[in-house]
């Protein structure tokens, strides 16, 4: 019985599967009008900065941002944060060139580049 008990507790392995819902999911999430208003806002901010700084600016403020837009999916999905849930989604795209374009999607996302048609596109092939 206690075995059953831990094995329940136990997160769920990360598959391809797994990998394209919980995909599907954040890039979903980044995707509504208002948390690209919000990464739009973090953009015009780092456009501000002088050239020499506006990459660091932006990692400083975009993954802060990213990180409190798709935590609450990643963690619905029994992922504890983004870094985490990022590096196993990552080990199964080896074998599953969907989650390896998700992947790539997604750190787009991550950085501000949001391509509406790329995105479109990635979801209608997970549909």
């Amino acid at each position: 019985r206690c075995l059953l008990t831990m094995a329940s507790q136990s997160p769920e392995p990360m598959t391809p599967t797994r990998a394209k819902a919980i995909l599907k999911d954040t890039i979903e999430t980044l995707g509504t009008e208002e948390n690209k208003a919000q990464i739009q806002n973090v953009l015009e901010q780092v456009k501000e900065a002088p050239p020499e700084e506006q990459p660091m600016k932006k990692m400083q403020l975009m993954v802060p941002l990213v990180t409190a837009l798709a935590g609450n999916k990643l963690q619905e999905h029994g992922l504890p944060n983004v870094m985490m849930g990022v590096m196993q989604i990552q080990m199964v795209a080896g074998q599953d060139a969907l989650v390896a374009e998700g992947v790539q999607l997604l750190t787009a996302c991550t950085m501000g580049n949001i391509d509406e048609a790329a995105i479109e596109a990635y979801l209608a092939k997970l549909s």
